[in-house]
């Protein structure tokens, strides 16, 4: 007899997790949909502390009942547990737009805000508890606690707020209990009063700085990290700068809202939303600011990337040097944005005295070639991607499919670095599978002694090495793809738009810095004399760098960025731009 729900429950209620867990699969795996059994499960999993497990099921949950209050409160409850605080904070708040009345969604707020150290909301979310449910013991009891930790200060801010409301309140009066909000976790108050406090006087240092740094943190500039996904409220961001820059005009000894507000503008070009003119008057602050902390790396970014904005790559990149030399290596391993700026070269000299991409070739592993593609159409492009066996395993094997199904036919030259025996079976069997026209290479440096940051940049950035020859030994146009794309449309109807062109990249117009603006997930390369030319001094570039001990990640996109200035000072290449944020032909990993 197949177990039923009514059996798991019997076990679970007496304390037999282990057997109740399988008996709850059992009756999903007949009934995917059973939303007891959905229900019961994710407890199980929360009590038996998995929560980040539990959370699938109560979104399953939420998907078979959209309007479901407790649905919502208990996803918030695993999310908190399962270390996503913010995003459980935003379903409590969905469950009390439905009920405000709803009791558990109250109290789960209360710890979540508790857990987030935003006191005062957690008070309030245990008070709302208690006036719906004067029985609830959990809340009863975690306020005492929290009281026993926060009272003192919860008190204060009270008082202070009060004496702030009155009509004749000073700025300061306002401001003092502005910070005493913020102190407890009450942001939304805090701000208010703080724009209560420059309604009284609007030049008040304490007051700007505080709604400067409030509204950083609403907009969502404080949680930006390169490679994650963001959103960021340009309007906020913006007003933050106008009321950090009147901070330190009335108090330029104002350290915090200097470093804010010259921070804040980082951030605005970092994401794609800086216009000149804040850019401008952000470089302005920045160099005042270095006077004052000349190993300010956010400063010296700010003025290398409004120099770049400028169009002077040759001027950032001698700034960028002469501020390198007041670090050391460890230091400027520890800075991302400093590594960044240490790979920018654009000065003449330099370029002159790199050797030619051949030397750089002998001095690399050699390159070993596999598997030969089947010959294809005359001209028509090759599609190429490299990377190390991780990757490969993780990545390539989805976007191999991706191109056989796009693109039967298509010549893809694929080269792994050390590749494991299975990726050597896995690409043979792609050379008989017969979709797709499969050429393979490999090479195995050695890397003993190397950092993990030296390995990852190899990986990313010797692929353009690897790709000039692939390109001079195909003959053909030579498409540059990261592993962890897909293929949306096929990508030989790109053809014609490379037709008379040199090279093809991917621009971001944003304009957000040297290392940022051609995003090399994907990239043409012709075969031309430009195509050749271009290759073949990014090579030279890159060898530097990967010869030296300082190499750090996305050296690849400064590298491509530096050349192609140079270039067009020099020997101007035929270029074929294409939007990276309007490019219907692939699926990229990664925030735009």
């Amino acid at each position: 007899m197949e177990p039923s729900l009514d059996d798991a429950i019997r076990l679970h209620k007496s304390g037999n997790h282990a057997g109740a867990e399988p008996l709850y699969r059992a009756v999903l795996e007949r009934e995917p949909t059973n939303r007891g059994a959905l229900q019961m499960l994710a407890m199980l999993l929360v009590q038996t502390g998995r929560p980040a497990e539990a959370v699938g099921h109560f979104r399953t949950i939420l998907r078979l009942e959209p309007g479901g209050v407790a649905g919502y409160s208990n996803l918030a409850a695993a999310l908190r547990l399962a270390g996503q605080g913010a995003e459980a904070i935003g379903c409590l708040h969905r469950a009390l737009a439905l009920d405000p009345a709803h009791a558990a969604s109250w109290f789960n707020l209360g710890n979540g805000l508790k857990q987030q150290e935003k006191a005062a909301g957690a008070d309030r979310g245990y008070r709302r508890t208690l006036a719906l449910d004067p029985g609830h013991a959990g809340a009863a009891g975690n306020r005492t606690a929290l009281r026993n930790q926060w009272g003192a200060r919860l008190d204060e801010a009270d008082r202070l707020a009060a004496a702030a409301r009155h009509p004749t309140a000073s700025a300061e009066v306002r401001a003092a209990a502005a910070e005493a909000l913020l102190a407890v976790g009450d942001t939304l108050a805090a701000e208010a009063m703080a724009r209560a406090a420059l309604g009284r006087e609007d030049h008040h240092h304490r007051a700007n700085r505080l709604l400067g740094r409030l509204l950083l943190e609403r907009s969502g500039a404080m949680g930006v990290q390169d490679g994650k996904p963001f959103a960021v409220d340009r309007t906020l961001v913006e007003e933050a700068i106008g009321v950090l820059r009147r901070a330190v005009a009335a108090r330029p000894d104002d350290d915090e809202a200097d470093w804010l507000h010259v921070a804040a503008v980082a951030t605005l070009v970092q994401v794609g939303l800086a216009s000149d003119a804040v850019l401008r008057d952000g470089a302005r602050a920045a160099w005042v600011r270095l006077r004052r902390h000349p190993k300010d790396t956010v400063a010296a970014s700010v003025i290398g990337f409004h120099v770049y904005r400028r169009d002077r790559l040759v001027l950032a990149s001698w700034l960028g040097r002469r501020f390198r030399r007041r670090f050391t290596a460890a230091e400027v391993a520890r800075e991302h944005e400093l590594g960044l700026w240490t790979m920018l070269r654009a000065d003449d000299a330099f370029f002159r005295a790199l050797p030619p991409v051949e030397t750089v070739l002998e001095s690399m592993a050699p390159l070993e070639c596999r598997i030969e593609p089947a010959p294809g159409p005359g001209g028509e492009p090759a599609v190429f991607f490299c990377c190390d066996d991780v990757y490969f395993r993780r990545f390539a094997p989805a976007l191999l499919e991706s191109l056989a199904e796009r693109m039967p036919g298509a010549t893809v030259a694929v080269h792994v670095v050390a590749p494991s025996p299975e990726t050597e079976q896995a690409m043979d069997r792609w050379r008989t599978d017969g979709r797709l026209r499969i050429g393979f290479s490999l090479d195995r440096p050695d890397m003993a002694g190397w950092t993990d940051i030296k390995r990852v940049t190899y990986y990313a950035s010797a692929r353009f090495l690897r790709a000039l020859q692939w390109l001079r030994r195909l003959d053909r146009p030579l498409m540059v793809i990261d592993t962890d794309a897909r293929i949306a449309q096929d990508l030989r109807t790109l053809r014609e738009d490379m037709a008379d062109h040199d090279v093809g990249f991917l621009i971001d117009g944003r304009r957000r810095g040297p290392s940022r603006e051609i995003t090399v997930c994907f990239s043409v390369y012709s075969n031309t004399p430009g195509g050749d030319r271009f290759l073949s001094l990014l090579g030279a570039y890159i060898g530097h760098f990967l010869a030296g001990a300082e190499v750090y990640w996305m050296l690849d996109q400064m590298a491509h960025y530096a050349v192609l200035d140079r270039l067009n000072r020099h020997e101007p290449i035929r270029v074929r731009r294409f939007d990276f944020l309007n490019f219907p032909y692939c699926h990229f990993v990664g925030a735009k």
